[in-house]
């Protein structure tokens, strides 16, 4: 996919728009070029986004698993259809080698089973006699999850927040890297050929102010990031006092590596 393909928009309300924040691009690490170029969500595309989120919850929650796992499954066809174009996406983003963008482009393929078993398992409805009472457990969707994707993974990472959230009657307002805006555009796409509703996944790009809002906002009930330590601590503080909100931290890591007899250390 050329520079020239995207819009540069964010997706709010099924609908794709200019953003009404500063612009800013992203750049290809192989060789310094500007891949895509757009503008930051500003607040009032923010709070449209979450405001859109809120209105579709009710009728996503209320379509069948089944139907929502067939969304889901639509969308897994349509990246496995284009995995080819999904991992020179990827690679042109985040400078990773065309082979290891395709792992990830297969592995955002394979969490839609993942995902779907894993409800499944962890979700059924339970009935039992409890004395004189009748003790019924079941699960319901939370609300409007705010996804926060790295750089790094931007492709798979996110999606495997995104898709449990959507399996399981939430909606979603994706705040992916803005080191890799092209990657979330590009998925999102796949998202609307799949038939995703409106306003069940929205898309705002930018960098800290559109997640620091997202993570402050009353009308987000969930905040699901995966990065860096620090931000991760900030949006751990921000939210420390609010238990009715869902907060999943998925922060850092390391790959240690260990050598002898190296030849040439400086190789």
């Amino acid at each position: 996919m050329s520079g020239s393909t995207y819009s540069g928009e964010c997706f709010i309300d099924g609908r794709w728009a200019k953003g009404s924040g500063p612009a800013f691009s992203s750049i290809a690490p192989a060789d310094q070029s500007e891949v895509w170029t757009g503008n930051e969500a500003g607040a009032a595309d923010v709070d449209a986004a979450v405001a859109a989120a809120r209105a579709a919850f009710p009728a996503w929650r209320r379509k069948t698993l089944e139907e929502r796992i067939a969304i889901v499954r639509s969308f897994a066809k349509l990246v496995d259809a284009n995995k080819a174009e999904m991992a020179a996406v990827i690679s042109r983003a985040t400078g990773k080698p065309l082979w290891d963008a395709a792992i990830e482009a297969a592995a955002m393929v394979g969490k839609a089973e993942l995902s779907v078993k894993a409800y499944q398992e962890r979700t059924p409805t339970k009935e039992a006699p409890a004395g004189a009472f009748f003790a019924r457990i079941s699960h319901h969707p939370h609300g409007v999850m705010a996804v926060l994707g790295p750089f790094n993974f931007p492709g798979h990472l996110p999606n495997g927040h995104i898709m449990p959230a959507l399996i399981a009657g939430n909606t979603v307002i994706f705040k992916p890297s803005e080191q890799t805006p092209e990657v979330a555009e590009y998925t999102i796409r796949l998202w609307e050929k799949a038939g995703i509703p409106a306003g069940v996944i929205n898309l705002v790009q930018g960098a800290r102010g559109p997640a620091e809002q997202l993570v402050a906002h009353d009308g987000v009930d969930g905040v699901l990031f995966t990065g860096g330590v620090p931000a991760g601590r900030a949006i751990h503080r921000a939210l420390g006092g609010k238990p009715e909100k869902i907060v999943a931290l998925e922060l850092g890591g390391n790959n240690p590596l260990i050598v002898w007899d190296a030849g040439d250390l400086e190789a």
